[in-house]
């Protein structure tokens, strides 16, 4: 949780559309999907609720660093 507290404005950068965050989808640069979560309640926006970007790390790579 203080994760999302500390990057709230990353995570919510509208606040009016709260209650509508109910997936996260990411796509490579040749538009295919590489990353889902679709939200299974109303606190679980991410498969690890620990680190919520924990997955971002599947596609790091040097030249990223």
């Amino acid at each position: 949780m203080v994760e999302v507290l500390i990057n709230w404005q990353t995570y919510v950068p509208n606040s009016a559309y709260l209650t509508q965050h109910g997936a996260i989808f990411l796509f490579n640069s040749q538009g295919e999907l590489v990353y889902e979560h679709r939200d299974a309640g109303i606190l679980g926006f991410a498969a690890n609720m620990s680190q919520p970007l924990s997955f971002l790390s599947l596609w790091k790579t040097d030249s990223c660093m």
